[in-house]
């Protein structure tokens, strides 16, 4: 942690405790360390946010193991989709955001649950990952059985999510050490794995599969990555393409890569971060931001999930810090400073640090998830010009970020918060995908100042069901041409010889 954090968790009579070992990166993810009651909690405490509607994933009254979040639009009906760590892939509508309603669960016991979407051709398709071996229970589940996976098997699940209700399994693509997460390529062509293996892993790699024909997923290399013997390993966590597909943002636990992706099939290293003040380097997402007189400014923040997520007795645990990587500087980025939540408190062992963090340029907004601090709406417009150095710490605002909104539950433990739509006063309805409580839905008020152009998302409905009305165009210019030729083929008969 930088020393004016550490400064202030000392002016609140906290101590600065080291980073324990954090097993939750290996085998069986992340743990719900908040306590859950007979029934999560209907009460708590936001700044212009509030709670619309929580839905479970079983009666059963324990943890919900709600991990990653995602959402596909599909023939006019909006759905997320939520990964659990033992239940399946949850498939809700959200079309009306006030009343989330499950169509479908797809049945895949498997540990970690973290999504993509992409379509191909006429098919929408979703990655479904576990971390660890299947096991008796992923092995007996539908996903083990349909694609006849071994108690020993572990790596990526792809799913065709075509008709949401009816989720089917297409292909399974074998890591023999886990998938923690798995990015698609924006070409829908390859998919890259982070195993987030441990300090143990001395070559460390990130292996490269092309998914060109889904159901039959080849493995292209295993790309070595440098090994860093610092913080908790050198494995990648998680990796994120920039918009073109050109740039791969490499969060590797102790360091962050910076990859030359034109070619997918084989990058390139071009830059690298190792920030002795980032105890974990969980996701490093870049973004591309206007400045008045026109011209832009790229950056990239990396999240620190300190201790990787686990137990800590003060807040706010690990940040974001920022780095300016605009045109030379992506392979030499310059640090502009960090950022926390304004949560400097002490806790009861429960999780608190940055996690899963969802980017909309166009918007210059963020959301968060903070595991025991809740959910997160952060005004992100002054990165385009904000200027600080390494040693810079920011609270709430500063560095140009600014919190405009959040709601905390006695019982939070959120691992995961983003939307898929925004209006044009910056208003949102935002979904949580929590650890205890299982999937949340929250209202952000909007903006006080200014407003943004509306977020929309893309409809993926399959070729097959929209091609009707892709002809309804056509039609309309072709029945009065015929009508008009039946019309005069008639008058013409009838006129006298």
């Amino acid at each position: 942690m930088t020393t004016r954090v550490a400064l202030a968790l000392a002016a609140a009579g906290l101590s600065v405790v080291a980073a324990p070992s954090a097993t939750a990166h290996e085998g069986a993810g992340d743990v719900a360390t908040n306590t859950r009651g007979e029934q999560v909690a209907e009460r708590g405490a936001g700044v212009r946010m509030s709670h619309v509607a929580n839905l479970q994933y079983d009666r059963s009254g324990e943890a919900q193991n709600g991990s990653d979040i995602e959402f596909v639009r599909i023939d006019g009906r909006d759905y997320a989709l939520a990964g659990t760590l033992d239940l399946g892939m949850q498939i809700i509508d959200i079309t009306r955001p006030t009343a989330p309603r499950r169509v479908a669960v797809y049945d895949c016991k498997v540990s970690q649950g973290d999504i993509q979407v992409w379509k191909k051709k006429n098919r929408v398709l979703a990655s479904y990952t576990a971390d660890s071996t299947l096991g008796e229970e992923g092995a007996a589940s539908r996903c083990g059985r349909d694609l006849k996976l071994g108690l020993d098997d572990a790596g990526t699940i792809i799913v065709d999510l075509t008709t949401p209700s009816r989720p089917q399994s297409v292909s399974f693509l074998s890591v023999p050490r886990g998938s923690h997460n798995m990015t698609v390529h924006p070409s829908g062509n390859f998919l890259y794995n982070s195993n987030s293996d441990l300090a143990t892993s001395t070559a460390p790699a990130v292996t490269i599969y092309d998914i060109s024909r889904p159901s039959l997923p080849k493995k292209v290399q295993d790309y070595r990555i440098p090994y860093v013997p610092t913080s908790l390993g050198s494995e990648s966590h998680d990796i994120t393409f920039n918009a073109s597909g050109t740039r791969a943002f490499v969060a590797a636990l102790s360091q962050t890569l910076i990859l030359d992706t034109r070619n997918p099939r084989a990058p390139k290293q071009i830059g690298q971060i190792i920030d002795p003040s980032i105890n974990v380097v969980h996701q490093s997402d870049p973004v591309t931001l206007r400045r008045k007189d026109g011209s832009t400014r790229s950056l990239l923040v990396i999240t620190d999930e300190r201790a990787g997520a686990a137990a800590s007795v003060e807040c706010p645990g690990g940040g974001l810090h920022v780095y300016d990587i605009t045109g030379s500087r992506v392979s030499e980025p310059v640090k502009i400073g960090a950022w926390f939540i304004d949560a400097v408190r002490p806790q009861e062992g429960t999780t608190c640090t940055s996690h899963v963090l969802r980017m909309y340029p166009r918007q210059k907004l963020m959301t968060i998830a903070w595991y025991s601090q809740g959910v997160r709406v952060i005004d992100i417009r002054g990165l385009a010009t904000a200027t600080g150095s390494p040693e810079t710490v920011a609270m709430g605002s500063g560095i140009g970020m600014r919190e405009v909104g959040h709601y905390v539950f006695p019982d939070s433990d959120t691992w995961s918060f983003k939307t898929n739509r925004i209006s044009r006063n910056g208003s949102f309805y935002g979904y949580g995908n929590d650890l205890v409580r299982g999937f949340d839905v929250y209202r952000f008020r909007g903006l006080t100042n200014r407003t943004v152009p509306p977020l929309v998302p893309q409809d993926l409905g399959s070729d097959h069901r929209s091609t009707p009305s892709g002809l309804l165009a056509p039609a309309a210019a072709v029945v009065p041409a015929v009508w008009v030729a039946l019309l005069l083929h008639r008058r013409g008969r009838r006129r006298p010889s």
